[in-house]
């Protein structure tokens, strides 16, 4: 990939004189015990997946059944994942996210879809996802009394903010004269179906976006204390948001922050994202005509983000029951449910 075909002004993927961290191998298991399985939820797909996903099986598949289901909002595939854990026998479902932030509208719709949750998701209660005529979305079916753990997602994990200050250093030639902007994309959430409720689209929850750019805010002054930068900022981009001009004003506020930074300081760009298959092709647009270093990797694959599994799997297997709500679906609130009609005495 050269310059010219990013249409930066200056971008360099990687490099500098600073050696990253030595990644760690994975931890072995101690919890060697086939009565629970380990559901890894994702979206997205790639290389980086792949690699990640493939790390993932070597290291856990011979200690315990594992599955993986990368479309995070869709039950079918999701059930398909978890019917393959229920055939191995397992004793307790223990469902670890792989999403970049535990507060999103995707894992309050995952708690629903586990039965963690009693309401679906409004973001996700769309017409096409649902039988003609009916406004239930259905959860994901669980067998008698199966127990479910939903753990957090690796959110400002400490082997975060270690992934994370590597790929900065990767950059880095003279920490002590250096900014870093730590930039996010704004948890995804597919648009609210108004066709379904007959209202006008619902504004994300209030503090959203607030709440993810702390995230950031937080991650993004441990990697400066860690990697000893002159100062660390972080931005959140919207390329998600219904109305383009919300994506605008996010791509225009980060390439002011760089520019503005860049006339006293040399710029390091980092993605925080679960791949950099997503990410960087939105970062890298947002930051056209700006002066900067970007290192376009995400958290995964790396060795240390297998670690955080392991860690996350031993923390998840202890926990107990999080399931509240055992039925096969719920409307979401607002909606109504088709009336039956009476035929001679029997209900259709």
């Amino acid at each position: 990939m050269t310059h010219r075909g990013l249409g930066l002004a200056f971008l360099l993927l990687a490099g500098g004189a600073h050696a990253a961290p030595v990644p760690t191998t994975p931890s072995p298991m101690t919890l060697k015990n086939k009565t629970f399985g380990v559901l890894l939820l994702g979206f997205g797909g790639g290389r980086d997946w792949q690699d990640a996903l493939t790390a993932m099986t070597k290291a856990f598949a011979p200690q315990f059944p594992l599955a993986f289901a990368g479309d995070s909002a869709d039950v079918k595939t999701i059930q398909k994942a978890v019917d393959q854990l229920q055939g191995a026998r397992i004793k307790k479902l223990v469902v670890i996210p792989l999403y970049a932030a535990s507060r999103s509208p995707l894992m309050e719709q995952t708690r629903y879809l586990f039965g963690i949750r009693q309401n679906p998701a409004p973001e996700f209660f769309t017409a096409a996802n649902l039988p003609s005529g009916y406004m239930i979305m259905r959860r994901v079916q669980i067998q008698g009394k199966l127990p479910v753990v939903l753990t957090s997602a690796p959110d400002d994990d400490p082997l975060v903010v270690d992934i994370l200050t590597s790929r900065a250093l990767k950059l880095s030639k003279h920490p002590d004269s250096e900014a870093l902007v730590l930039v996010g994309l704004a948890p995804a959430a597919a648009p609210f179906d108004e066709t379904i409720l007959g209202q006008a689209s619902r504004p994300k929850p209030p503090g959203l976006e607030d709440e993810y750019h702390q995230l950031l805010t937080s991650l993004a002054e441990r990697i400066r204390a860690r990697g000893a930068f002159k100062s660390a900022h972080a931005a959140v981009l919207q390329p998600y948001a219904q109305h383009q001009s919300d994506r605008e004003h996010h791509d225009e506020a980060l390439r002011k922050l760089v520019r503005e930074l860049s006339r006293s300081q040399r710029m390091l760009v980092v993605a925080y994202a679960m791949t950099g298959g997503e990410a960087a092709p939105i970062i890298t647009r947002a930051l056209q005509g700006t002066f900067m270093r970007f290192n376009d990797k995400g958290l995964l694959p790396d060795d240390r983000m297998v670690n955080w599994v392991a860690d996350t799997i031993r923390r998840g297997a202890a926990l107990p029951d999080m399931r509240v709500y055992k039925d096969a679906g719920r409307p979401l609130p607002g909606t109504v449910k088709p009336m039956s009609v009476k035929l001679s005495g029997i209900s259709k």
